[in-house]
């Protein structure tokens, strides 16, 4: 019974002691522009798929900003960034956003961003190589617009996109 007891008790105590229950890390913002207001979405470290809330809107323009400084003695780690658009009942793979973090002016570690849009391929009807993103229907040339310089390592403090034909939806994002 005091077996019981005591570990009642330890539940208890850790279901409500303060800061071990963290808030997911914001890594970057996703944001664009609705009726001339930017709109912003936080993309935060955190297991699984998560659905846009702007689901099967398309957007002329994205873009990725930093979301939270991090304090640590050593560089956090780098992650990546699936973003998704749904087909019927699947999902496409639009792009990946790699996410690297660079000491900033008050010491913290600033999220930075790089673009990848390395296509996966495969042969299409006609024989030939293709991105497999063209073969599923979805565009795979991205244009950046932003004035953001990257650093030496190719990283930029911001990201802004759009694609080559037209409005593209982003309904989804897994981070890795």
């Amino acid at each position: 019974m005091i077996h019981r007891v005591t570990l009642f008790l330890t539940i208890l105590l850790l279901a409500f002691a303060p800061g071990l229950h963290a808030a997911p890390v914001v890594l970057m913002i996703l944001e664009h522009t609705e009726d001339t207001k930017a709109v912003q979405t936080k993309i935060e470290v955190k297991s699984g798929v998560v659905e846009s809330k702007d689901k099967g809107k398309p957007r002329e323009k994205w873009i990725i900003r930093a979301g939270e400084s991090v304090s640590s003695e050593t560089r956090p780690g780098e992650r990546a960034v699936n973003f998704y658009k749904t087909t019927g009942g699947g999902s496409t793979l639009l792009f990946i956003v790699k996410a690297r973090y660079y000491p900033n002016a008050d010491g913290k570690w600033a999220p930075h961003f790089q673009l990848n849009e390395e296509p996966l391929v495969m042969r299409g009807p006609d024989g030939k190589w293709k991105p497999l993103t063209v073969i599923q229907g979805v565009p795979s040339l991205i244009v950046q617009t932003g004035t953001a310089l990257p650093n030496a390592e190719g990283y930029a403090a911001s990201l802004e996109l759009g694609f080559t034909t037209g409005a593209m939806p982003i309904d989804a994002w897994l981070v890795q």
